[in-house]
């Protein structure tokens, strides 16, 4: 996803994830969407322009929409159970902004360390998400990747990287994913 960004510190591209066919997208809330037109561009090297439908400001989410039919899309369930510690992991997303046209988003192994509570950050403000997260052991939360998938080792969908935050107790940036 393409927008408003570009000024300091301010990235201009974000990832999201497909959740139905008919072109529905979930995303974080960012200054990204922050723009007159979002430009999705698709791995095929599809261009569409995205209309938001929707904003979460508690959970910082986002739903959009392209025009668009028959996409592969991930099937977004409630699970009243979390994944447990240890679970095996691939976070896919943008991050940095490498998949450009029709290239792949970048895909990350990793396992879940841990879910727990957000107590978390950006700059001076707390992040208004109130709820437990998964902590994922490898590197994903960078610029381009919020709101890329994290899926399990069969592909079910997990959750969606969120936003670059700093944990307010150590402060060290944080590798998360909100729970689907």
């Amino acid at each position: 996803l393409y927008g408003a960004g570009g000024l300091s510190s301010l990235e201009g591209y974000q990832s999201g994830i497909i959740v139905s066919p008919d072109g529905r997208i979930v995303t974080v809330a960012s200054t990204v969407l922050d723009s007159d037109e979002i430009d999705c561009v698709l791995d095929d090297g599809r261009r569409f322009v995205a209309r938001r439908v929707g904003l979460d400001p508690r959970r910082e989410l986002a739903v959009l929409q392209i025009d668009a039919t028959d996409l592969p899309a991930f099937a977004v369930a409630a699970n009243d159970e979390p994944a447990p510690p240890g679970t095996r992991i691939i976070a896919l997303s943008n991050m940095f902004g490498v998949a450009v046209g029709d290239e792949r988003v970048t895909a990350q192994r990793g396992v879940v360390a841990a879910y727990v509570p957000l107590e978390a950050r950006r700059g001076a403000a707390e992040a208004p998400f109130r709820g437990k997260v998964y902590v994922l052991d490898c590197t994903t939360n960078n610029p381009g990747s919020p709101g890329g998938a994290v899926v399990d080792a069969r592909g079910r969908l997990l959750g969606l990287l969120g936003k670059e935050l700093r944990s307010t107790d150590s402060g060290i940036w944080l590798n998360y994913a909100l729970p689907a």
